[in-house]
C-alpha cells in the first residue's frame, strides 16, 4: 500500500490511466486494472493522487487497491489468464479467468458486489474500454 501510494502521490491523472501505466507499476494490463479497481472499491475516474494522501482513508485505500492488484493477478494466474478472442497459451489451451470477471465486458449486468443494486457500466479512458459500476466504486 505504502509503495503504491508514492508511485500515485502527485498524480492528477485518472486512477486507471495512472495504474496502466507502464513506467509506474509495469505489466498490469486493462482487464486486471478494471477488476482491481473493483474489489478495491475504488472509481477508475477518480484522481490517482487521492490514494497517496496521509489521512487514514487514503491509507487504507491504497492498502486496499495494492491488495485487490495482488488478488487479481493470483486469481488469474491460478486459473491460467484469461482467454479473450484469439489468446490461447502456446500449447493452444485457454486461459479461464474470463469466466471470474466481476466487471471486465459485463456491461448492463448487475453489480456482483453484495448489497449493491448498481449495474455495471462501460465508458473509453485513454482508448480503452473501461468497466465499473458506479454505485460502489468511488
Amino acid at each position: 500500500g505504502a509503495m503504491l501510494a508514492s508511485l500515485l502521490k502527485d498524480r492528477r491523472s485518472p486512477l486507471k490511466a495512472a495504474l496502466l501505466d507502464q513506467r509506474l507499476i509495469a505489466g498490469l494490463g486493462n482487464i486486471y486494472v478494471s477488476e482491481a479497481l473493483w474489489r478495491a472499491g475504488l472509481s477508475p475516474l477518480r484522481e490517482a493522487g487521492t490514494i497517496a494522501g496521509s489521512t487514514k482513508k487514503a491509507k487504507q485505500q491504497s492498502e486496499d487497491l495494492a491488495q485487490a492488484i495482488r488478488s487479481v493477478i493470483a486469481d488469474a494466474i491460478a486459473a491460467g489468464g484469461s482467454s479473450l478472442r484469439d489468446y490461447v497459451h502456446t500449447d493452444g489451451s485457454l486461459g479461464y479467468f474470463q469466466h471470474s470477471f466481476a466487471v471486465y465486458d459485463r456491461e448492463g449486468e448487475s453489480c456482483p458486489k453484495p448489497g449493491c443494486r448498481g449495474h455495471i457500466e462501460r465508458i473509453v479512458q485513454s482508448g480503452r474500454s473501461t468497466f465499473y459500476c458506479r454505485t460502489c466504486q468511488r
